[in-house]
This record gives C-alpha cells, sequence and structure tokens, in this order.
C-alpha cells in the first residue's frame, strides 16, 4: 500500500471509529454526570450552545469524526521511512493532543480555565496513547526480530551453497 493509500484508508477508519468512541464516551460520562435518568448524547453546555440536541448530536459526531481521522490518519507519519521513531512519535503526539484539547473544548466536554480538567484529561489522553504506542513498537520489534532470523537463515545458506561449489 503506497503512502497516499495508507492516509486515506487510515483516516477513514478513524473517522468512523471516532464518531463511535466519541458518542459512546460522551453518553456515558454525560449521562453519569448529570444522573437525572436522562440519556445525554452530548454535554450539556454543548446542547445548550448549539440550541438544538439533534443537530448538537451531529455536529459531535462530525467533529468526533475528524479528531479520529486526524488521529489515525496522522498515525502514517510512523511510514516515513526518513524519519527516527523519535520524531515520528512526537509529531503525532504533538498533533493529536493539540486536536483533542481543540475538539474537547469545542464539544465543551471540558472547559479550557478548568486547570485540573485539563490535566486530568492529558492523563485520560496520555495512559491509552502509550498503550497503543508500546503495543505497536513491541509488535513492530517482534516483525523486526523475525525478518532477522530469515536473513541470518538465508545468509548462512548461501554461505553452505558457495562452500558446496
Amino acid at each position: 500500500m503506497n503512502f497516499k493509500s495508507r492516509v486515506i484508508f487510515l483516516s477513514s477508519m478513524g473517522f468512523a471509529l471516532g464518531m463511535m468512541i466519541g458518542t459512546i464516551i460522551t453518553a456515558v460520562t454525560a449521562t453519569m454526570e448529570y444522573a437525572d435518568g436522562t440519556v445525554y448524547l452530548c454535554s450539556k453546555e454543548f446542547n445548550d450552545f448549539i440550541g438544538n440536541p439533534l443537530l448538537a448530536f451531529v455536529i459531535q459526531a462530525l467533529v468526533s469524526g475528524l479528531y479520529g481521522m486526524i488521529g489515525m490518519g496522522g498515525s502514517s507519519v510512523y511510514y516515513i521511512e526518513e524519519w527516527s521513531i523519535l520524531r515520528a512519535t512526537v509529531s503525532h503526539f504533538i498533533v493529536t493532543v493539540g486536536c483533542y484539547y481543540l475538539t474537547a473544548f469545542f464539544l465543551r466536554w471540558i472547559s479550557p480555565s478548568a486547570v485540573s480538567d485539563c490535566l486530568i484529561m492529558f492523563m485520560l489522553f496520555l495512559i491509552p496513547y502509550l498503550m497503543i504506542w508500546l503495543s505497536k513498537y513491541l509488535s513492530y520489534r517482534s516483525q523486526i526480530n523475525e525478518i532477522n532470523k530469515e536473513l541470518i537463515v538465508l545468509k548462512a545458506s548461501e554461505y553452505a551453497d558457495s562452500d558446496a561449489a
């Protein structure tokens, strides 16, 4: 898969996942926060800001989808061969955490003035980010080790063939 196709594929997947995850997490947290027997698909603050619950839900789904698209599509930076793992990770992290806060502020998940909420949101972002990064890193490292083992076997068989000749 070429780079452009990879970006399009990952972005599409990210959009769908972002919509689903954003809706589920917001519905659960907002419904639990207000605990008045009503199921909320958006924060009350965002509903009030938009003025129409259905329109607020549609906008939230689209914005969550865009965030997912940026996060997953942005992971394509790991396939830029000229970039180190550090450069790709720092670039991806800065873009995704920045978009995370823009999304959270716009959708009224948190207020920019609520410093403790911003720190909690950062931890809720950082922990899964690190877990996903580590699992991908270990997976790729395992694949590289397998390829290296196969190269050693291939090289050894080439030496055996050249010694026999």
